[in-house]
């Protein structure tokens, strides 16, 4: 693996063999998901977005590391924000996936954009996001009483010369202590770091646009359509790539001079006027750093991938689909038409693992179109998933209430035009089994009415009777033994799970014999009075 660490506030120029060994080495770097997502947070969601408990339950986090192949914070914001906002439209995915193979192909194209991104400054903390997100100060005021006093310096200097007076010095003196001090004050105020953000983001975005290229010529053409809009910033941030130069010394030199001050309360009214601007031209920055990240994945991971076919028919088919956080995955196939699927079996035998899956799988599909399978069709989905948490209490609500809440999400969903993918592992696991098991059975049958595709995974075998007219059965299994311990195969196999393995799985891990003996009795017995 490749490494070269940037510091948050230095750009390092490295070689093109560099660039195109890193092409195919495995991206590490420490990651501040709070930072990256800042960006998505800021912008407007669609019915279509994935929302924080879809997100989380499909382990989102840790995929979106394993696809993250970015260099710049812009592209780490991008790539963020897509993959928490499906598109619903196959041109426009065509597009995208277009530009990745673009990408894979032309490696002088794609070492020499790298290039671009791996000189700007990396803006870990977000420091431009957060400048322009409400925390700029306007003051017209001092702006102008900034530029007045910046010059003093000058007048004390030629006052000294003129009269000839060296006591004009000790005024000078003072002056300069005391723009130190009110320097100092303004600092947090005026936060040039992300005024240098913005510039390092100008300069990429003017490099960006000069690319002669027809295939990326759509972003270059807005790119400059942008930069026009920012005209009077790009001129005013100019200064600040020197005062932040030369290890901070010309920063020591403008101080007596105010001229960080005096920048930065010329252009913040400018700044919020063109926030979104601003905003529009640091996604498009991010994009295409985001789609070359994707382009390098699929290169790494060539003949594990496959371009997804969309079909208006509600229904869903992916042939030998894979996840993509396991290092050893076991592939496996659906098709999923008129009915839900329900799936049974044991306890890590597999179940949770495929529904996040095709969860993924399907995000992938409708976000870089591509998939980790060897076939994919299906309708554009809205995914909403209800998967099990660890913990009883969540938000300071009981889980049967955090999970109605949950399922309620999903029906709602499934009233809309487009039809909701809704993956559920084990409904309503927190009440009582006459309860779940009579509401879980008239809650699936109505989804399923509605424009939606379910799979459920549950315990719950009683509901295979109850559901059996729009849900087919599918089921996953394993052997326990002493010797050999647990077997899985971890592959999906059609009907209903004959095995039960929980007691088995205690007596594997040593608890007393009494204990499972006893515990197969009362099962015995429960089962007969059943």
């Amino acid at each position: 693996m490749l490494k070269v660490e940037k510091s948050e506030f230095m750009s390092i120029s490295v070689s093109r063999s560099f660039l195109k060994k890193d092409l195919y080495s495995n991206k590490y770097k420490r990651r501040d998901l709070n930072k990256i997502k800042t960006l998505f947070d800021l912008s407007e969601k669609n019915n279509f977005t994935i929302d924080d408990q879809t997100w989380n339950d499909l382990i989102m986090d840790e995929v979106f590391n394993e696809l993250d192949r970015t260099y710049s914070a812009e592209g780490e914001a991008a790539l963020y924000k897509m993959l928490r906002n499906p598109i619903m439209d196959e041109e426009e995915l065509d597009k995208r996936g277009n530009l990745i193979e673009l990408f894979k192909k032309d490696i002088d194209l794609t070492v020499n954009l790298r290039k671009i991104f791996f000189d700007m400054c990396y803006d870990k903390k977000n420091r431009l996001i957060e400048m322009i997100n409400g925390l700029l100060s306007v003051s017209k005021l001092k702006y102008y009483l900034y530029t007045i006093l910046g010059l003093t310096p000058i007048v004390w200097i030629l006052a000294a010369i003129i009269l000839r007076e060296p006591k004009v010095m000790i005024i000078l003196m003072l002056d300069i202590y005391t723009k130190i001090y009110v320097h100092n004050k303004e600092r947090d105020t005026i936060n040039t770091v992300g005024l240098v953000y913005l510039r390092e983001l100008i300069d990429a975005a003017k490099i960006l646009s000069s690319i002669k290229n027809n295939e990326i010529k759509s972003y270059t053409a807005k790119m400059k359509d942008l930069l026009n809009e920012l005209s009077a910033i790009d001129k005013s941030t100019y200064l600040l790539t020197l005062t932040n130069s030369f290890f901070g010394i010309i920063d020591m030199l403008s101080v007596p001079f105010f001229l960080q001050e005096s920048i930065y309360y010329k252009i913040s009214g400018k700044l919020i006027e063109k926030k979104d601007t601003i905003l529009e031209l640091y996604y498009l920055v991010g994009e295409i750093d985001a789609l070359i990240s994707v382009a390098i994945y699929q290169n790494n991971n060539d003949g594990k991938y496959s371009k997804p076919k969309f079909i208006k028919a509600t229904s869903l088919k992916i042939k030998d689909g894979i996840h993509p956080l396991l290092k050893k995955p076991v592939a496996n196939s659906i098709e999923i038409s008129k009915k839900g699927i329900m799936l049974t079996g044991t306890n890590m035998s597999g179940k949770s693992t495929f529904l996040r899956m095709v969860s993924t799988n399907i995000l992938l599909a409708q976000t870089f179109n591509f998939v980790l399978g060897k076939e994919y069709e299906g309708c554009f989905l809205n995914i909403v998933s209800s998967l099990s948490p660890k913990d009883d209490i969540i938000n300071g609500k009981s889980y049967y209430l955090a999970e109605a809440e949950s399922i309620l999400r999903i029906i709602k969903a499934s009233q809309k035009e487009i039809p909701v993918f809704c993956p559920i592992d084990e409904i309503f696991r927190g009440t009582n089994p006459l309860e779940r098991i009579s509401s879980s059975a008239e809650i699936l049958n109505y989804i399923n009415k509605g424009k939606a595709i379910c799979i459920v995974a549950t315990h719950d075998r009683e509901l295979s009777d109850m559901l059996k007219e729009n849900y087919d059965f599918y089921h996953f299994s394993e052997e326990v033994d002493n010797e050999s311990g647990l077997k899985f195969d971890y592959k999906l196999k059609k009907g209903i799970s004959k095995t039960r393995n929980a007691i088995k799985l205690l007596e594997y891990v040593g608890y007393p014999k009494e204990i499972i003996q006893n515990s197969y009795k009362r099962m015995e017995k429960i089962e007969g009075f059943i």
